[in-house]
């Protein structure tokens, strides 16, 4: 890999970084239409004596959204969890081609929930399936998830990518 392939690796990672940055936190701001829903439902049982109708309905939304939008972030930055104590005796392109395995695992592991999801999504849809207090369409929950899956598969595979090109080159591509 030359050194204009690992430059454009780098690039990749660096705009989808930004792209996901930006998806995760549209999943912070429903979390947080989400909790000012709550304190609302809160205030209005505590002033009013009467509730807000579907709050489970639209925080269980809100909250697979969040969800599944935050984790591709946590994935193209490497925020997930590691154990180095296994891999710090290893030179560093030997720890860059088992973290592109990784990855290629974690991409793998994605891509079979997007897979059982998007069946399971289908099968909503076609039973007009919707939540039971105030019928959202289900399809809107595993859009969520089938997003997430996407953009996580995305993140994990551009991983792997930028890690075997650390791997084969010896160069980082972090911060190029």
């Amino acid at each position: 890999m030359t050194r204009a392939e690992n430059g454009l690796v780098a690039r990749m990672h660096h705009y989808a970084e930004w792209i996901l940055a930006l998806v995760a936190t549209a999943g912070v701001v429903v979390l947080g239409f989400a909790i000012v829903m709550v304190v609302a439902d809160i205030v209005a049982r505590a002033a009013l004596n009467h509730s807000l109708t579907g709050m489970v309905d639209i925080t269980q939304l809100c909250v697979m959204a969040m969800a599944f939008w935050s984790i591709p972030y946590a994935f193209i930055r490497d925020g997930h969890v590691g154990i180095t104590v296994a891999t710090d005796w290893l030179p560093p392109r030997g720890r860059a081609l088992l973290d592109a395995l990784a990855a290629l695992a974690g991409a793998t592991f994605v891509a079979l929930i997007g897979r059982y999801g998007w069946e399971q999504a289908m099968l909503a849809l076609d039973y007009g399936d919707s939540s039971q207090t105030i019928g959202i369409p289900m399809i809107y929950y595993w859009t969520a998830l089938l997003s997430g899956c996407f953009l996580s598969l995305l993140a994990t595979l551009l991983n792997a990518a930028r890690h075997f090109a650390e791997a084969f080159t010896g160069h980082s591509t972090k911060g190029c």
